[in-house]
């Protein structure tokens, strides 16, 4: 997050709190932490290569909860786990862009009070046209329409 703000660091005050903390995480890094943390990417990147030798796609949950209201920042506790920021609670869609892989999300079915329910997508690197084929298959199955039309 530091390498995407850098030209706005001495802006750092005017960030939201989320972006905020995250530059200023990034900023208590040292080369180290850094060398440790690519290699930890890495060492993910490889495991996913390995799942995609025996399976074409990982299907996973778009989130690990149900919708919330937007006046909410983020869930601060699922299953009695807290977090501490918004990276946490997303962390295993997250994790997916950190290893640098496609996916995509499908609506798979409503909840009890109607709202959305995704179905991340994720393949190999290159297949984006499956994730999609995949994904059209899932939104069809689950039979949910587009949002009505506010207004």
């Amino acid at each position: 997050m530091v390498g995407r703000q850098y030209e706005r660091l001495a802006q750092i005050e005017g960030f939201g709190s989320n972006l905020k903390g995250n530059v200023e995480a990034g900023l208590n890094l040292s080369a180290v932490d850094f060398a440790a943390a690519e290699q930890a990417r890495m060492a993910t990147f490889d495991r996913f290569h390995k799942l995609f030798e025996r399976y074409d796609v990982l299907l996973t949950p778009a989130a690990p909860v149900k919708p919330y209201p937007v006046e909410m920042n983020f869930p601060d506790t699922i299953n009695g786990r807290s977090f501490e920021n918004y990276i946490d609670w997303i962390a295993p869609a997250y994790l997916i862009t950190l290893v640098s892989l496609p996916a995509a999300t499908a609506p798979a079915g409503l909840s009890h009070n109607g709202l959305p329910i995704g179905m991340q997508i994720v393949a190999p690197r290159f297949e984006e046209p499956m994730i999609l084929r995949v994904a059209r298959l899932i939104h069809r199955a689950s039979n949910v329409g587009r949002p009505p039309i506010a207004g």
